[in-house]
């Protein structure tokens, strides 16, 4: 009898942790962003929250341009996640298909 054959390899996992983990760096963006206007606010960085349990050494200030920009590059390095498990499920979808036939 063949060994079952996993279709979610670890390629599908992955993906999805650093899907995840990007998830959470935009919130940590995002909560900056909006509280950029915030008098008293100190910026957090995605390691920092991570790290909680450490004390911080370098409190700083939300830079508005350093921000948009950190948006901008986890948007990038979200989307090319989802690109890549997107073309991953049309393999997927291609040989289920083709088994069907």
């Amino acid at each position: 009898m063949a060994e079952p054959v996993n279709l979610f390899d670890e390629t599908f996992n992955s993906l999805e942790k650093a899907m995840a983990v990007a998830t959470k760096r935009q919130a940590v963006i995002a909560q900056n962003i909006a509280n950029a206007k915030t008098p008293g606010y100190e910026a957090l960085s995605f390691d920092e929250e991570l790290d909680r349990a450490v004390k911080r050494q370098d409190k700083r200030n939300v830079t508005l341009e350093e921000e948009m920009a950190a948006l901008a590059e986890n948007s990038g390095r979200y989307s090319a996640y989802v690109k890549m498990m997107t073309s991953k499920m049309s393999v997927l979808r291609s040989i289920v298909t083709q088994g069907r036939k």
